[in-house]
């Protein structure tokens, strides 16, 4: 039985992209080890006359379906930030007046604080939301991409030996690159951050690894977390999405925004039980 069949009560049709629900699909054909199916003949017919000019007509409507999420996400977080950072300025300030006000023994004062405390949590998600959009101008220099994860492991130095993190590096021979140092530790460390909030039970292990191809260095970040559903996957990367497992999408979507800022790709592959495996792929020559 294939998983597709096991797994899901709705599929999508590679060739034209409609969802159907299982019992409709009766059509099936086999590439590569895996079933796919089919909302109607025509579209069993264009699979099995090339599978490889399907895939590569998918990959392309995908992405063309990821530019416009973004754009639509990006519309969204001005308007939030916009609409959200006037009054809860104002929300914030009154009730720093107010806490500062009450005598020290007052029982509103540990209120004040929940709420003053929120307020800087909102603010500071309000303000990276603003920083998503300023990523595209990059100070580049020729860097050491193993460095670079040195560096952003041992901020984790603590929170590691406190969760009982095992962390292995499996790190090529001088992968040398023109990057944005300090973005490029902003998005790792996000990705890291993601996977120690993923792993909620032992064992505990986070591997990083870089590997030097003939034309891009290729950085993977796995874990042994709780994984990821196909169906919230794909979500994975906008702001506002949040996952049990993995809380908060902003942080990786600031990461996804660095990674394309330097014209590299930034994917994952996850299974419910198995963990996750984030890839970043960065071109040698960005210009």
């Amino acid at each position: 039985m294939s998983l597709l069949k096991k797994d899901k009560s709705r599929i999508v049709d590679p060739v034209c992209g409609m969802t159907i629900a299982w019992k409709n699909a009766a059509l099936a054909s086999s590439f590569r080890g895996k079933d796919y199916y089919f909302c109607s003949e025509r579209c069993k017919a264009i699979f099995d006359g090339d599978p490889e000019a399907v895939f590569s007509m998918k990959a392309a409507r995908e992405e063309g379906a990821e530019e416009e999420r973004t754009e639509s996400l990006d519309n969204m977080a001005d308007e939030l930030a916009h609409e959200i950072r006037n009054p809860l300025t104002s929300i914030g300030g009154f009730s720093r007046k107010v806490h500062e006000m009450l005598p020290e023994n007052h029982p509103g004062r540990k209120y004040l604080e929940i709420v003053i405390e929120n307020v800087a949590r909102l603010e500071n998600m309000i303000t990276k939301l603003v920083e998503v959009k300023t990523l595209g101008v990059l100070q580049t220099e020729l860097s050491d991409i193993n460095e670079i994860i040195a560096e952003t492991v041992a901020l984790f130095e603590k929170e590691f030996a406190e969760k009982n993190v095992d962390v292995n590096l499996e790190l090529a021979d001088k992968p040398l690159i023109h990057l944005d140092k300090d973005k490029i530790k902003a998005a790792v460390a996000a990705i890291i951050r993601n996977a120690v909030e993923a792993m909620e039970e032992p064992p505990r292990v986070l591997k990083i690894a870089t590997n030097m191809g003939d034309d891009q260095v290729e950085i993977t970040v796995s874990d042994t977390g709780k994984g990821i559903s196909e169906d919230h996957i794909k979500y994975i990367f906008d702001p506002f999405f949040t996952s049990k497992m993995y809380g908060p999408g902003l942080g990786l979507k600031f990461a996804q925004r660095i990674i394309q800022a330097h014209k590299g790709t930034i994917s994952v592959k996850s299974k419910p039980g198995e963990g996750t495996v984030f890839t970043i792929r960065l071109p040698l020559n960005s210009s």
